[in-house]
């Protein structure tokens, strides 16, 4: 099991070690396009929305869109039938794809938080950064699994899909409060923002960085999504030939 998803994350991690230059501009630079713009605009009391959102947008974005755009063009051209003739499992494929992700998700955090401790007087402590990364991690597991059914189950065409893809992602990621407190929204949308996971993923971070309560809900909402990622990865998803 293990081996087969090392031999996909090291194959679709190839073009990053072979394009160094290219992966350290994906990895730095645009994590930091959408971490410094938005730290000018802001006051310090809420950089902790700017730093959360920064992180999962990272992650939601990538991920999703990444992993849909592997499968749709493999899908596209049939040459995910490479794996289907061989003993891999969806949900290995899936999470040797979604680590290849990963590589680029967790540098480019390093590099948000790193920039903010360093040189935007963002105090954060070693706990509450390990709170952080398990809250990214958790959204990149569910991302994995929503950009493997865009890719497996949306469009044919790979631009059509790849368009789909982003378009949830930067729905997920800016129509949710994750770079603005929630209750900037009216009373209607904020319901309707607990529809989506990055939703409760940035309330959680928040209040990890601010030392406030985590409400039970956003756990509650947050392990509904991991459960019905997990029946994804290993009772819904099936290979398909065509």
């Amino acid at each position: 099991m293990f081996t087969n998803i090392i031999i996909i994350t090291k194959i679709f991690t190839k073009y990053a070690r072979n394009n160094f230059g290219f992966y350290f501009l994906g990895v730095v630079f645009f994590p930091l396009s959408l971490l410094i713009p938005l730290i000018i605009l802001v006051n310090a009391a809420n950089r902790a929305d700017i730093f959360i959102g920064s992180a999962i947008c990272a992650t939601t974005i990538m991920t999703i869109t990444d992993i849909s755009d592997i499968i749709s063009h493999d899908k596209y051209a049939n040459s995910i039938s490479f794996f289907i003739t061989r003993p891999v499992k969806p949900y290995q494929y899936i999470l040797g794809v979604g680590l290849s992700t990963l590589f680029y998700n967790l540098v480019g955090v390093v590099v948000i938080f790193s920039s903010g401790i360093l040189f935007l007087d963002f105090s954060v402590n070693i706990l509450q950064l390990l709170g952080v990364f398990v809250v990214i991690f958790i959204g990149w597991f569910i991302s994995c699994s929503l950009g493997f059914i865009i890719g497996m189950w949306g469009p044919r065409d790979p631009r059509m899909n790849s368009s789909l893809a982003s378009m949830i992602a930067y729905v997920l990621t800016f129509l949710a409060p994750v770079y603005y407190p929630i209750s900037a929204l009216p009373a209607f949308l904020q319901k309707l923002s607990y529809l989506f996971y990055t939703t409760s993923l940035s309330l959680i971070g928040k209040n990890l960085i601010r030392h406030d309560e985590i409400h039970m809900v956003n756990i509650y909402i947050i392990l509904i999504y991991l459960a019905i990622s997990l029946v994804i990865l290993f009772k819904v998803t099936r290979w398909k030939t065509t």
